[in-house]
């Protein structure tokens, strides 16, 4: 089997011919790559390793994928420029100013955070909607440099609430609001969901057949009762609309999420992309089967306390315990993550040399 075809016969659900593996790198790690290996993307990393390649869309290229594109209301204007180190934007309409300020792409000021401010985007989303843009050029370019090596996944999101938990209000503003103010903020919620079901719609009908929705999801910001009775529902929506289409639906996963797990079953997903065991995350790839079914589509991380920090001569054992033979009849594929920090040659050609034994 190519990669291509390994990896798209898993996520449906197909044998395989061998264990699937992919890395996640970024221009951190590649710059700290040896001469001798002449490589200086990541699809030419992944060819020198012999892994296959799952594509988050145009992520490490030049190309962007755009749609669905959010398009804000008439009399509503969104400006974004730099202020003290910051990258700030701002949401400018008749009734008020909503500012968030972002500092290597997380956020260290958040747009809303009080009644008012709750009220003016709500009002904001009532305005807005998802509109098509043309990632066909896009996909196409992107398409030809993985080529037989492995797929394309449409990597979008997150859904309303992580949006407003991770991005838009921050946990505190979130969760206060929530207790004082259930029905602006569930009318919040409802406002922002009918919209982003049009942009579920736009993204199934793209031309990815495997759509990754984004939801960092961890019981570390949201419990299992906020979560079945806020989250799951969008979820749900998210998965039936890519069903419809005939496609394959994952969520990106990358937290503590073994107590949302009963609940998250209940969406029907495919899969769970960047599923993490302990100590980082706290959900063995087994436990994930156990709770939401053996047919789950498992794309899990190599624990970064073996993969990044332990010695290199731990990580064969490390891949003897993993692969049980439930594991290796599974729907699984190892994912090495090494976004945003340096991770050595060595640690990646030692997964290499035991997939050549092993896999």
């Amino acid at each position: 089997m190519t990669g291509r075809e390994r990896l798209s016969a898993i996520m449906h659900r197909q044998k395989a011919d061998r264990l699937a593996w992919t890395i996640l790198v970024d221009d951190i790690t590649l710059s700290v790559l040896p001469e001798r290996v002449g490589v200086r993307t990541g699809f030419e990393f992944a060819r020198y390793l012999g892994c296959d390649v799952f594509q988050l869309e145009g992520w490490g290229t030049p190309h962007g994928f755009r749609s669905p594109v959010l398009e804000w209301g008439s009399g509503i204007e969104e400006r974004r420029f730099r202020r003290d180190g910051n990258d700030v934007t701002e949401l400018r309409s008749s009734d008020g100013v909503l500012s968030a300020e972002w500092r290597g792409g997380h956020p260290v000021k958040h747009a809303v955070g009080s009644l008012e401010e709750l009220g003016l985007y709500t009002a904001m989303w009532e305005t807005a909607r998802f509109v098509p843009a043309d990632d066909s050029e896009a996909f196409s370019a992107v398409d030809a440099a993985v080529g037989d090596a492995g797929i394309i996944t449409r990597f979008w999101g997150p859904s309303t609430v992580p949006r407003l938990l991770e991005y838009d209000m921050g946990m505190a503003s979130f969760y206060y609001l929530l207790h004082d103010h259930p029905a602006e903020m569930e009318r919040l919620f409802r406002v922002i969901h009918e919209r982003e079901v049009v942009a579920f719609q736009e993204l199934a009908a793209g031309p990815c057949d495997v759509i990754t929705l984004v939801e960092n999801t961890s019981s570390a910001y949201i419990s299992p009762d906020t979560y079945r009775r806020y989250n799951a529902p969008h979820v749900r929506d998210f998965v039936d609309v890519v069903h419809a289409a005939g496609k394959v639906a994952l969520i990106h996963m990358c937290g503590h999420v073994m107590r949302l797990l009963p609940t998250i079953r209940t969406t029907k997903l495919d899969g769970i992309h960047a599923l993490t065991p302990p100590p980082t995350g706290d959900t063995p790839w087994e436990m994930a089967l156990d709770i939401v079914g053996e047919d789950l589509v498992v794309i899990g991380v190599l624990d970064p306390s073996i993969f990044v920090m332990g010695p290199v001569e731990g990580i064969g054992p490390a891949l003897d315990q993993l692969y049980t033979r439930r594991i290796r009849r599974s729907n699984s594929v190892l994912c090495l993550a090494a976004d945003g920090i340096p991770v050595p040659i060595e640690r990646f050609e030692a997964v290499a040399q035991w997939m050549e034994a092993n896999g």
